[in-house]
């Protein structure tokens, strides 16, 4: 190509006669048929590890509404009887901040 082609300042020019005496080398059909075999092989890889990942993401999701449940009724650790409840805790720290806040 390069050869045929011609070059003003150091930029090569094809024209269309050029282009089309340019051989252009083509699979034979049994090739073609083996190349698109293994594209749709590898593409349903793909498809499956897609399917894969969207499952995970659907079970790392509903594992974490599953702990967020556990941990806000306290059965993740064990209970100290001694503690107070959450109920009694959050109204003492109201109180703390209302009284922080008139002052």
């Amino acid at each position: 190509m390069m050869s045929k082609s011609k070059a003003t300042a150091g930029q090569f020019n094809l024209t269309l006669e050029i282009c089309r005496e340019i051989p252009v080398p083509l699979c034979s059909q049994l090739e073609q048929s083996e190349i698109v075999k293994e594209i749709e092989a590898r593409l349903s890889v793909v498809d499956q590890l897609e399917q894969t990942i969207t499952d995970a993401l659907q079970q790392a999701a509903a594992l974490r509404q599953s702990i967020l449940k556990k941990a806000f009724a306290g059965q993740l650790v064990p209970q100290d009887p001694n503690d107070e409840p959450a109920v009694a805790l959050l109204a003492r720290i109201r109180a703390a901040k209302a009284s922080h806040d008139q002052r």
